[in-house]
């Protein structure tokens, strides 16, 4: 006979997590996309969309998994989820503006740098790498074909 024990049935997955669960759950995926484990976390993005719809960051999490696969159209679902969400979302307005440039909207990508802009001048914006992101966004737009 042997000495593993027998496996207990499946249980189904959990439906609701606390805020401070998702928000671990979401470091996790965001440490498996800081080294490049895309698969891993595409797999934490989904899950958190799925049980913590209402968490901005993981459908800004799954905006940069789509943009990683090209995928312009679904960057800009999963960016148009997190502004539903936080509409003052920079970074999701960056996502929006990093997609219509790709898709040559124009008109999409001047509007949210206008708002993304407005924010910064406001001084509403602190962190510097998305400042830095956001003059490279404006300088491709700004020479644009």
């Amino acid at each position: 006979m042997s000495d593993v024990p027998a496996r207990k049935q499946s249980e189904p997955p959990r439906r609701s997590y606390s805020r401070d669960e998702v928000v671990d759950i979401y470091e996790l995926g965001k440490l498996w996309l800081e080294t490049g484990q895309q698969k891993r976390a595409e797999a934490v993005m989904a899950g958190l969309n799925e049980v913590a719809p209402d968490f901005a960051p993981a459908w800004l999490g799954t905006a940069f998994l789509r943009g990683a696969k090209l995928d312009y159209e679904g960057v800009i679902a999963a960016a148009t989820t997190a502004l539903r969400l936080e509409p003052e979302c920079v970074e999701a307005m960056l996502f929006m503006v990093i997609a219509a440039l790709a898709l040559k909207d124009s008109s999409m990508a001047g509007t949210y740098l206008g708002e993304v802009g407005d924010r910064i001048d406001q001084g509403m914006v602190a962190n510097p790498s998305v400042v830095r992101l956001y003059k490279m966004q404006l300088s491709r737009y700004q020479n644009r074909d």
